[in-house]
């Protein structure tokens, strides 16, 4: 908006200044304005903003056409990195890098297409399971480029998304009696800070790198019970870092049964005997529960790593004693999350406690759990009752 106004000089004479905005720089998104003065009538200053106006939707506009998508992509990870954690910023520098600018980054804003969009995107799902947050990002990128005036329009935004691959679903989570089996080949393991782990992992539904990101300060031996306030991550260089969890829902204290209590209690003591042998001293509150050889935080992919050790020496160990046995059934890191929430409902507990210890946020994650509890619960019914009526 513009603003015109008479002033008077030093000598007594009447002028006009002109105060306006032309509109953001196309690059750097600033605002450019002008400050004008010295016109002899306000007819002289409304033609100059005019001229001024012209140039600078001439300037914006060659600028605006020989922008490629990547310097587009820099300026919005710019931006990112000011309101985003470094894990969510991580993971988009990952997806842009290997698959988004390959496709995108050497072509010219406005030579970007929906027909071109629509393209990548049924290629991206034909090939990547996660084709929709590819569409996503691409889609982000486009709108902050509209955002500072450098595109018309998101062509990425106007694409459809084909229908999702079907995919034969595999029980992720454990039964009862596979989490006791399993838990007794991690303990015939002597390797008491896995035992202690996946119990933790397994009887509070905590998730991975939130455990890992806990400290001793965190649990209360005497009351029984467990704060979760933070998880670790990596951040877009591959450093681990420490950062609040993934939802404000996230944010809760839990109950510990008394042989978690116990196993912890076991582990700080071995802890520290451990440690004090490296040159450590874990005794502060402040200590982390689980910490590398250095007495370091853990990558988050640590935790893969260890399940995938435990089942292939049980795999070898079976092999070895029975080469026609079954090996166990594996399952991920956030599978022992299933697992306690499947436990949890099987051992009565309302759908609000569930969602409430596991720190939910939708109320759908919950629910795919639940309904597997009771299409389990559906098929024991017919065999109950004929048990309960007996003849």
């Amino acid at each position: 908006m513009a603003e015109y106004k008479q002033y008077s000089k030093k000598n007594g004479e009447k002028a006009w200044l002109l105060r306006a905005y032309l509109g953001s720089d196309p690059v750097t998104g600033k605002s450019i304005k002008v400050n004008r003065r010295g016109f002899n009538t306000k007819k002289e200053a409304q033609q100059e903003l005019t001229r001024l106006q012209n140039d600078f939707d001439k300037k914006g506009q060659a600028l605006t056409q020989n922008i490629t998508f990547k310097e587009l992509y820099e300026m919005w990870l710019e931006q990112q990195r000011k309101s985003v954690k470094p894990s969510t910023i991580a993971i988009s520098v990952r997806y842009a890098r290997n698959q988004i600018l390959p496709a995108f980054g050497k072509l010219k804003l406005n030579k970007i297409t929906v027909a071109y969009c629509q393209k990548i995107v049924n290629e991206w799902h034909d090939k990547y399971k996660q084709y929709a947050f590819l569409r996503k990002v691409t889609a982000q990128i486009m709108k902050y480029g509209i955002s500072m005036e450098i595109m018309d329009s998101n062509p990425m935004k106007k694409t459809i998304l084909p229908r999702k691959k079907e995919e034969e679903t595999k029980i992720n989570f454990y039964s009862k009696e596979e989490l006791q089996e399993f838990m007794e080949i991690v303990k015939a393991n002597n390797n008491y800070k896995h035992y202690a782990y996946f119990r933790v992992l397994a009887f509070t539904g905590m998730r991975k790198s939130e455990l890992l990101a806990t400290q001793w300060s965190d649990i209360d031996l005497f009351n029984k019970t467990i704060s979760i306030g933070k998880t670790i991550a990596m951040d877009e260089h591959g450093d681990v870092v420490l950062q609040s969890p993934k939802t404000k829902n996230s944010l809760r204290s839990i109950s510990l049964d008394d042989i978690t209590i116990k196993i912890l209690s076991s582990w700080r003591m071995k802890q520290r005997e451990d440690y004090f042998k490296l040159g450590f001293n874990t005794g502060s509150e402040k200590q982390f529960v689980f910490t590398n050889i250095n007495n370091e935080l853990y990558y988050p992919q640590v935790v893969n790593d260890w399940l995938d050790w435990i089942y292939k020496k049980e795999d070898q160990k079976r092999l070895k004693l029975d080469p026609d046995s079954e090996k166990i059934r594996r399952i991920t890191p956030h599978g022992f999350r299933h697992t306690h929430c499947s436990l949890l409902f099987e051992s009565g507990a309302n759908i609000n406690q569930v969602q409430e210890r596991l720190g939910h946020k939708d109320i759908k994650t919950t629910m795919n759990i639940y309904a597997h509890v009771t299409e389990k619960a559906k098929e024991e019914t017919g065999q109950k009752f004929a048990q309960y009526v007996n003849f």
